[in-house]
């Protein structure tokens, strides 16, 4: 069966492609803490985001946002300026350089009236889950192409596991007659013929009641095949009882065994890679609500101060 990997896709690995950003963030951090620790000095501690210094780090700090902001719109199509990752470079390093230049516009972790606490809190939880997202794609990918050689495409699972069913049954169709047939030369019974023509027990409970149904849709994280040790016996019980030329079809018969044990691994960790968005998306947006807010709130009703 054909299969490609969707590893890569949409994930923002930290390599040599990061360090143009990164070295571009940091100087952009550093020229702002030049400014920053001077105006602290001349302040004595007593800082205003509605001062012309805290403005400024404040419309630094939105700009910052508004350009990871983009990343969204990119991928919609809104535009085809860029590479998407190009702007998910873009996101992920601005984002980050936007916490610390809102810091600066805050005047230091002293965080006002309960809409800035709120906003701040806010934008904090946005950059942890975004740090933890980060972490995830650069741990993630890594050993997804580990532990699931046979990693395919995340919406095209439940379809391979319908082809691994079909090639199953078409695997077992063989044994399942052969050994019937031997059954029949018998009249139902073993006793008259050698241990390599006939099994102690007939193969069809154990296809039928837990080869076929650990393969179905429904991970069985009870049955004996979902660990290796356990179906590695299981299998190995079955080459000892069926006759020689039966065992390369239990051998593939365990091999799609493991690959369902490694779809059911690959669901797993695309879950943890793209489960952490359902938290940082809304939260991004619900900042994006709440900072439009707070800047309308603050021009309305103060006027910058030297």
């Amino acid at each position: 069966m054909h299969r490609q990997s969707s590893v890569m896709i949409f994930c923002m690995l930290i390599d040599r492609k990061a360090i143009p950003w990164v070295s571009a963030c940091l100087a952009i951090l550093a020229v702002a803490t030049a400014f920053y620790l001077p105006y602290r000095r001349h302040s004595h501690g007593n800082m205003s985001g509605g001062s012309w210094p805290g403005l400024a780090f404040g419309a630094a700090g939105s700009l910052a946002m508004l350009i990871s902001m983009m990343l969204a719109a990119r991928k919609r199509r809104y535009f085809e300026t860029g590479k998407v990752s190009l702007w998910m470079q873009a996101h992920v390093w601005f984002g980050f350089l936007s916490y610390p230049l809102i810091i600066f516009h805050a005047g230091g972790f002293a965080w006002g009236g309960p809409l800035t606490q709120a906003l701040m809190w806010l934008f904090t939880f946005v950059m942890v889950s975004g740090l933890f997202g980060l972490l995830l794609q650069n741990i993630i990918p890594t050993r997804l192409i580990r532990s699931t050689p046979g990693e395919t495409i995340y919406a095209q699972i439940d379809h391979v596991l319908v082809k691994i069913r079909e090639e199953a049954n078409a695997i077992a169709r063989p044994i399942l007659a052969q050994q019937a047939e031997a059954l029949n030369q018998t009249g139902g019974g073993t006793a008259t013929l050698p241990h390599a023509a006939v099994p102690s027990a007939p193969f069809a409970p154990f296809y039928e009641g837990q080869i076929l149904s650990f393969l179905s849709d429904k991970f069985l994280p009870r049955s004996p095949l979902a660990r290796d040790t356990s179906s590695q016996a299981a299998f190995e019980q079955w080459r000892a009882q069926l006759p020689d030329d039966l065992r390369p079809a239990i051998d593939r018969l365990q091999h799609l065994v493991d690959e369902r044990r490694q779809l059911h691994h690959q669901r797993q960790l695309h879950h943890w890679l793209h489960g952490w968005l359902l938290m940082h998306v809304p939260l991004s947006y619900l900042l994006v609500v709440l900072g439009t807010v707070h800047a309308v709130v603050a021009f309305r009703f103060t006027s910058p101060t030297p």
